[in-house]
């Protein structure tokens, strides 16, 4: 399957990847783009291009709020922009197609959703345009363009979730798609020298059980959460409003480092309305996208017919944000718990475990008398404590009869 394109896209002189950021440019390719489509399919369309400009404008400020700065992550970036790209077209839909009664009945994709079709054909363009231009790369279409099954999961999710418009962009150009978290682009760790490393033996002794005695259970909200990469988000909003950048160094830093940050560059002791601006820019991206990980409404659900108290644990940047477990759908299986001393949240006489992706914070959960369990972040890595790691959720011990 060839996807149409407009001559706009293929025209060697033009670098694609700064032209699409132009809303005059970006509104003639689409509007080629819909007209290629529109005579291949025999479909005729009506385009709001207030629509589109809405969507343009929309998609170009998520472009410059989430751009990394590590030249590694390029490559990557343009897939996750493409995505957005139909993100918000689909949201905003400039594009409706008039009806035909005389069409025969089709199965294809474009007669199944006009609307839907030449959006992601216009981004996956666009998207190749890019990759070939500024990586060499030729691109090939995806079979998975055909399955009108494919189509109608696409058009059945977007309604519920339009944030999968980016999933299933990647999905339509074959590759693996983040299905949990689609709106984040997680960048690259950085690098640092090689270095030896101690090789763990095969038979890892991560504990398979949870004490018969368990009373108490507390997780840091980043061990159950995407919470960790959306403070992220909230804190680069901010930052960007200062005009300075999130750097690698701030984003497992507290508040007070990035209020420091910028300080030091704006010559003000404490910004004005800083912290303000970051409580609620997180409040509003917590309501909005702050999601469990998969498997961990189940196990709350265990622990309470168990009778075992669950608590999620914040930190500092957290504290103000309303009606967590409200948002998180938990109000009847969890406490929140939001006091900066630990030993304030167990009793000597409570048999307590700690779950947290930080080792300082399990090292401080121990030395309060609270047994521990690591899990790893995003990236995989494990945090360094003296007790037992798991990789993720799924790997979460049962519980003793």
């Amino acid at each position: 399957m060839t996807l149409p394109a407009p001559t706009l896209l293929l025209t060697p002189d033009t670098q694609v990847r700064r032209a699409v950021r132009r809303l005059r440019w970006f509104r003639r390719a689409f509007l080629e783009q819909v007209a290629v489509v529109s005579e291949d399919c025999g479909i005729p369309f009506d385009v709001d291009t207030i629509r589109l400009a809405d969507a343009f404008l929309q998609w170009s400020a998520a472009f410059e709020r989430k751009k990394p700065t590590s030249r590694h992550d390029k490559r990557r970036y343009v897939e996750h922009v493409s995505g957005l790209m139909l993100d918000q077209l689909l949201r905003k839909a400039p594009l409706s197609a008039r009806p035909n009664h005389n069409a025969r009945p089709s199965k294809s994709p474009s007669h199944f959703w006009p609307e839907g079709y030449a959006c992601v054909v216009f981004c996956l363009n666009v998207r190749a345009a890019v990759l070939a231009q500024d990586f060499g790369e030729t691109v090939e279409d995806a079979p998975q363009m055909e399955n009108l099954r494919d189509w109608m999961s696409f058009r059945e999710n977007v309604v519920e979730k339009p944030e999968s418009a980016i999933s299933f962009l990647q999905h339509f150009a074959g590759l693996k798609p983040d299905w949990q978290f689609p709106d984040l682009f997680h960048p690259s760790p950085r690098q640092s020298p090689p270095q030896l490393t101690l090789v763990r033996s095969p038979d890892r002794t991560a504990r398979q059980e949870l004490p018969s005695d368990l009373s108490l259970i507390v997780f840091d909200l980043d061990s159950i959460t995407n919470s960790r990469a959306l403070v992220a988000q909230a804190l680069t909003q901010v930052l960007g409003r200062y005009g300075y950048a999130l750097s690698d160094e701030l984003i497992d830093q507290p508040l007070a480092a990035a209020m420091t940050h910028v300080a030091l560059r704006s010559g003000k002791l404490c910004p004005s309305g800083f912290t303000e601006h970051f409580r609620s820019t997180l409040s509003e991206i917590f309501a909005a996208r702050l999601q469990l990980s998969p498997p961990v409404r189940g196990i709350f659900d265990e622990l309470s017919a168990k009778k075992i108290k669950v608590r999620i644990a914040l930190n500092d940047a957290k504290t103000s944000v309303p009606d967590l477990l409200n948002v998180l759908n938990l109000e009847d299986l969890a406490e929140l718990y939001e006091a900066a001393d630990l030993a304030q949240v167990a009793t000597p006489s409570e048999t307590s475990v700690w779950v947290s992706a930080d080792g300082s914070r399990l090292q401080a959960a121990h030395r309060c008398g609270f047994q521990t369990l690591g899990i790893a972040d995003r990236t995989g890595c494990e945090p360094r404590h003296s007790g037992q790691n798991i990789t993720s959720m799924t790997e979460f011990p049962s519980l003793r009869d």
